[in-house]
């Protein structure tokens, strides 16, 4: 029998309503059972300057983000879905962890060490974010934890040998961080294997600087540290060409509104267009991305040490699922920007590797940083900036 929060005490989580959760500034409340019984827990991290981030055991789910805008009103910025059952039931993968392996592997198989893997083909052929059975529809393991700076908790899944058909018993570790003193949080992944295998992990999450339902992109301007991209071929494999954005829609090195590229269809973004590629950072573990949005005057600074990020532009949402404003989600009202590694790399040399060998730790991590634009709109190149 599955039970779930209702509408308004999920609200409640994401407001950050308090519980007693053992750690200071760390609220935990129950979210339900699941169809198979298991509870689910929610937790809520509550900083010093009021930024709050919530997240839940069900697929390591990032459910909200609430950001100060430039007359201090915070919302949540991230798309997210009313109660447990609602994300149970869909299939977009809301701010979840995305493994065995995140994006394509073209024709479900690929080689290591002189050994083919055979993985589970869609109906098209190929492996999307490793199969069926994802992580993001799992319950993780969760530890919470405080520190000086941050507050967070470590959540930890076991994929045994053989799990979605990928070789290797891998144990992952997904620590979610929120600075005390700044409006940032990170995501840190560590992997560790018995076995030689490939993992590429992501975070499925959509954000609009605006607010959750508040409608498309249109106030929104991106920029992307990358001057290569993936080509990939009909079905969204990368071929194993990395060509230049020079020149092309995909150039989005210096701030670029996009919704005008988001009206007329081209060879690149497709008919109906939108972005979902793949984009090669210039230097990784730096600032990659920076996204501001007029509206609000909200800014989103990005700073990883992956390779890689799936830009997307919500060019599936349909109005068929709704947040807790009761609003629909429909076309281009939230983007995603997955780091990871790129998508087939098992299956192209040139890219960067995703494998592991037992001893080894697979390490990445992803922080976002939000602001306020200033008056001049100063500050949003995102040439790489380490810092």
């Amino acid at each position: 029998m599955r039970s779930s929060i209702t509408m308004a005490a999920l609200a409640a989580v994401l407001a950050g309503a308090a519980t007693e959760g053992g750690c200071t500034g760390i609220a935990v409340r129950p979210l339900g059972t699941l169809a198979s019984g298991q509870a689910v827990e929610g937790v809520t991290l509550t900083n010093d300057r009021g930024m709050t981030l919530s997240y839940m055991d069900y697929g390591a789910t990032i459910t909200g983000a609430t950001v100060a805008d430039r007359n201090g009103r915070r919302d949540n910025v991230m798309l997210h879905l009313p109660d447990l059952a609602a994300y149970e039931r869909s299939k977009t993968k809301y701010a979840a962890v995305i493994g065995r392996y995140a994006g394509r592997i073209g024709n479900a198989r690929y080689t290591l060490d002189g050994k083919t893997v055979e993985l589970i083909p869609n109906a098209k052929g190929l492996t999307i974010h490793g199969g069926p059975d994802g992580y993001e529809k799992r319950v993780w393991q969760r530890r919470d934890f405080t520190d000086k700076a941050s507050l967070g908790s470590v959540y930890t899944l076991v994929s045994p040998d053989g799990d979605q058909r990928f070789p290797g018993t891998v144990t992952i570790e997904v620590t979610y961080r929120l600075q005390r003193a700044s409006d940032e949080f990170s995501m840190e992944y560590a992997v560790r294997t018995d076995a030689p295998t490939v993992v590429n992990l992501t975070n499925h999450g959509y954000f609009n600087l605006s607010g959750a339902g508040s409608g498309g992109l249109a106030s929104h301007r991106f920029c992307i540290a990358a001057s290569r991209y993936a080509v990939t071929d009909e079905n969204r494999v990368p071929t194993g060409a990395l060509a230049p954005v020079a020149g092309t829609v995909l150039d989005l090195r210096r701030p670029t509104v996009i919704a005008p590229l988001l009206t007329r269809p081209s060879p690149l973004l497709g008919d109906p267009p939108g972005f979902d590629h793949s984009y090669l950072f210039d230097q990784p573990g730096s600032r990659v991305a920076v996204i501001d949005d007029s509206v609000s005057g909200r800014r989103l600074e990005i700073v990883s040490s992956a390779p890689s990020a799936q830009f997307y532009t919500g060019n599936g949402f349909n109005g068929s699922e709704r947040g807790t404003s009761g609003k629909p989600y429909d076309k281009y009202d939230g983007f995603a920007f997955e780091t990871q590694y790129l998508p087939d790399s098992p299956n192209h040399p040139d890219f960067p590797s995703t494998a592991v060998y037992p001893g080894q730790v697979q390490r990445t991590m992803t922080s976002f940083r939000f602001s306020t634009v200033p008056r001049d709109g100063s500050g949003g190149a995102c040439m790489p900036s380490v810092r």
